[in-house]
């Protein structure tokens, strides 16, 4: 077996000087053993894992098909985790703790947010790894998450709404008005608005696809197209019949130039979106039905964060979802 004698007698020696004083009815001989099949396993164990910086390495090659914004921020958290905690990034996976892990994301990133962010970036890490059969837990889990106190977002105003419906409707402005009905009247995320077509919107089923390469979450969905919306996008903006992209070209500068000349500057990100979830649930009262519009997993973001039912009248809410006020 490549042992001498001599190397069995001596590796035995050593067992038994590293063996403490044994419990009644345990026998120092069983209890070598039992350190010995033990032992064997660990090592085992050990041989079958990898270093976090090559899990790491793994799991970003896994998400490869995601959208490159969404590839470069997940580089962009775990080059940050590895840099801060060089001495970590090299331990084999299963051997990392709790404590390792709780060090490394606090070391790296300051604000309760951004932990938050960092933390399910992590968690994906080692997710990796025991699919892949690295480790066998996933120690991020017992890392507790810091409490966030969510900063309130109010709706857009309704003078300010009319005013940047009705600067919308201006020749020079007349190529933002179906990408602004999507945000306003429909809940479209910025991002995914810059990526919708034409054919993403189903006039017979008067749903607006949001396929899974355009939406944030990676997960499709289909909006419902209210009728203001319908009359909005097929009457003022000729849509029934167009090609291509909705938004037009310099996008970003056209958007900045209409909300200036509508004076709405400055501006909240996401502002349309929490607009139209909050006036969606004065007007419609269904929970249920805006979770899903929003495509949401569940309704616990929409009561934390988005719906905010301060100003809003239900006379504003009736005309908010009337062809009539914006569509003549």
């Amino acid at each position: 077996m490549g042992v001498t004698l001599d190397d069995a007698i001596r590796l035995a020696r050593e067992l038994l000087e590293r063996c403490p004083n044994t419990k009644k009815g345990v026998s120092r001989l069983n209890y070598c053993r039992e350190i010995i099949v033990h032992g064997a396993h660990v090592v085992e164990e050990s041989r079958c894992s990898v270093s976090l910086r090559k899990a790491v390495e793994v799991s970003l090659k896994e998400r490869e098909g995601r959208r490159r914004r969404t590839l470069c921020e997940l580089q962009y958290v775990c080059r940050r985790l590895l840099r801060e905690a060089e001495d970590i990034a090299g331990k084999q996976l299963r051997n990392i703790t709790p404590q390792h892990c709780h060090n490394m994301l606090s070391s790296a990133f300051s604000t309760p947010h951004q932990f938050c962010k960092a933390r399910i970036v992590l968690h994906s890490v080692f997710a990796c790894g025991i699919r892949h059969g690295w480790c066998n837990c996933n120690p991020v889990d017992a890392v507790p998450k810091p409490r966030l106190l969510e900063v309130e977002i109010n709706t857009l105003p309704w003078e300010k709404i009319r005013r940047l419906v009705r600067t919308s409707q201006l020749p020079t402005h007349r190529c933002c008005m179906p990408a602004l009905g999507l945000m306003l009247w429909a809940g479209v995320r910025p991002a995914e608005v810059k990526r919708l077509r034409w054919d993403d919107i189903a006039w017979e089923d008067e749903v607006i696809m949001i396929r899974a390469k355009h939406s944030k979450t990676g997960g499709s969905r289909c909006v419902t197209l209210p009728p203001v919306l319908r009359r909005w996008l097929g009457k003022l903006c000729r849509g029934r019949h167009r090609t291509g992209p909705i938004c037009p070209k310099n996008w970003a500068k056209r958007w900045l130039t209409l909300r200036h000349i509508a004076g709405v500057l400055p501006w909240q990100q996401d502002v349309l979106r929490h607009t139209f979830a909050s006036y969606h649930l004065k007007h419609y009262k269904n929970l249920l039905q805006l979770q899903i519009e929003m495509g949401h997993s569940s309704p616990q973001l929409l009561r934390t964060r988005y719906l905010n039912m301060r100003g809003l009248t239900k006379a504003n809410a009736r005309r908010f979802w009337s062809p009539k006020e914006w569509c003549p």
